[in-house]
């Protein structure tokens, strides 16, 4: 076993059976650069775990996680900002994640996205959105 494996081994995390993705294929599973995970840490909106040399190991929570960023960033053009306070929302349960979609396309709206590019960018982002805000 190599010295990251091993180390990514030794992070503390409360079920045995998720699993811990490195940086670079956490980056390929997105699709997106490594410094864009690096930029979301720093932000304080995906903080993925880490081990004892502070080698980033991420899980399948934050798969989803970064999937919903995602659809807010690059579907939806919610700044990092934005993307901070509703998902502050969903977490502290003051946002049911259903209405949360609807206010989030609301907003999208008003500054003059149409209904199409929302449903499009919708479909871009798989049609489970719905479920991963659920998972918040």
């Amino acid at each position: 076993m190599s010295k990251s494996n091993e180390n990514l081994n030794n992070l503390k995390f409360d079920c045995q059976k998720n699993k811990f993705y490195k940086i670079g294929k956490f980056s390929e599973m997105l699709r997106v650069n490594v410094q864009t995970l690096r930029i979301y840490d720093k932000e304080g909106i995906l903080c993925p775990k880490r081990s004892d040399t502070n080698r980033r190991g991420y899980t399948d929570e934050d798969f989803a996680r970064a999937k919903i960023i995602l659809y807010l960033t690059r579907g939806l053009f919610i700044n990092l900002n934005g993307v901070k306070l509703i998902l502050k929302f969903l977490e502290k349960g003051r946002l049911k994640p259903e209405l949360g979609l609807e206010l989030i396309k609301d907003m999208v709206k008003s500054i003059g996205i149409s209904d199409t590019e929302i449903t499009n960018n919708l479909k871009r982002y798989n049609d489970d959105i719905l479920g991963i805000f659920e998972t918040l």
